[in-house]
């Protein structure tokens, strides 16, 4: 079966940008499958970075059909704004007439939630993402078919009072206009008539670009072609197996393919995991690094959030995170980012287990945020490397301590490294197995 899918397995910001714009080069289909602008996929081609939120990273391959499926919540001005992107790499673009519309109230509600929360915020990126993805499970809201006659959308948002409630919510929970200038908002997000308008400036550039991308994907793996899947954020973010209460609102595993493509066989299920972790936002890390260690990752390996900006708490490679989001994502094949950015730190430490738990942490124990919060990393040192590995293109290339890193992933977790990021450019790869 000529499907693969691509899954981030950490809290997301592993480099799947990347590793799909790699096997984009194979395939003659990228679908997006899940989350929403809260995504950020990074790609660097010939000294240009595409930095991507919505649509599949398969748009900077020219010729490529790349699809945003009915899981997806969709904002209509970040699609505008990479709809440009893909036009003018020559790539075509499917969206899902069902897929569910991102409004601005619902980015005010999520600022909203999150500014009244104080202490107790879980570090969202204001994207409206959860209250989008709360307006579907609730059977209501907007979705891109309805922008096909403007009049529906006015009948969308006064069906049963539903904007009304959205904004008694938003104002309950002290939404102010300055909070619509910080979020960069061009209209008043609780006004129905300027949202409204606002669907219906968007409306001519979507509608062109709406279809049933269901039917599409099956057509297309009937007749053989290869089908690249496309996830958002990580399996430690997912909605039922991730650090809870920390967690993002969408399916993060292969399980999200099935969900909403009706997609059961696959050939191979690529996990991205960097050769440390980052995290951005609230929620507990048991690697996490608050000292030079720590700072040293996030300048080298420049991570700032590419949706917010923010910077990433950066820690040591956690295994038994991997190993969990290796069994609960079905990944098959792991891609390793950002090697690179270890060069030069002396030793290299790993957490292979953890020390404390009052709960009995066993293997098979999900990782929620509860169970996180109760654990020491058991970390062991392994040899580091000084030389720079921008130029490798095969292990060859790879000093003998890179290469023990990579046998030590791949002994402990029980699957194959495919693929090495050695640095952010499209080509510095190294491809193997």
């Amino acid at each position: 079966m000529p499907v693969d899918v691509v899954l981030g397995t950490q809290w997301g910001d592993e480099g799947k940008g990347k590793v799909v714009d790699e096997l984009a080069r194979y395939a003659r289909v990228a679908v997006r499958f899940s989350g929403g602008s809260n995504a950020g996929h990074t790609i660097v081609v010939e000294g240009r970075t595409y930095a991507l939120h919505l649509l599949p990273s398969g748009i900077v391959r020219g010729g490529l059909m790349n699809i945003v499926g009915p899981g997806v919540v969709f904002d209509l001005a970040v699609g505008d704004s990479e709809l440009k992107i893909a036009a003018s790499c020559g790539s075509q673009v499917l969206l899902d007439h069902s897929t569910p519309i991102v409004l601005p109230v619902h980015r005010a509600l999520d600022a909203a939630r999150e500014a009244s929360a104080g202490s107790g915020a879980i570090g969202t990126t204001k994207r409206g993402i959860g209250p989008a993805y709360s307006d579907f499970w609730l059977r209501r809201g907007a979705t891109l078919g309805d922008l096909r006659v403007s009049q529906d959308i006015r009948l969308v948002l006064e069906g049963g009072g539903w904007f009304d409630e959205l904004v008694a919510v938003a104002r309950h929970l002290g939404f102010t206009p300055e909070m619509a200038n910080e979020l960069g908002l061009s209209i008043d997000p609780l006004s129905m008539q300027e949202t409204i308008d606002w669907c219906a400036k968007y409306g001519p550039v979507i509608v062109p670009h709406l279809g049933d991308t269901r039917a599409f994907v099956h057509n297309a793996i009937d007749e053989k072609w290869r089908v690249l899947f496309e996830g958002s954020q990580g399996v430690l973010l997912d909605t039922f197996h991730g650090s809870r209460p920390h967690v993002t609102s969408s399916s993060c595993t292969l399980a999200g393919v099935s969900q909403t493509f009706g997609v059961y066989r696959f050939d191979r299920v690529y996990g991205v995991a960097k050769a440390y972790c980052t995290r951005v936002g609230a929620g507990p890390f048991p690697t996490e690094l608050n000292d030079e260690v720590g700072a040293i990752l996030r300048d080298r390996g420049r991570e700032f959030g590419t949706t917010t900006g923010r910077p990433r708490r950066c820690g040591w490679l956690d295994i038994p995170a991997l190993r969990y989001a290796v069994r609960m994502g079905g990944i098959t094949h792991l891609c390793l980012t950002k090697l690179d950015v270890l060069s030069g730190l002396g030793e290299v430490r790993v957490c292979i287990d953890y020390l404390f738990s009052p709960n009995g942490l066993t293997e098979g124990t999900t990782l929620t945020g509860t169970v996180l919060r109760s654990v020491r990393p058991h970390l062991i040192e392994m040899p580091g490397w000084i030389e720079q590995l921008n130029e490798a293109r095969h292990m060859g290339d790879l000093p003998s301590a890179a290469r023990c890193y990579i046998d030590h992933i791949e002994r402990v977790t029980g699957v194959p490294v495919s693929l090495i990021g050695v640095g952010p450019g499209r080509n510095q790869i190294i491809k193997r197995k």
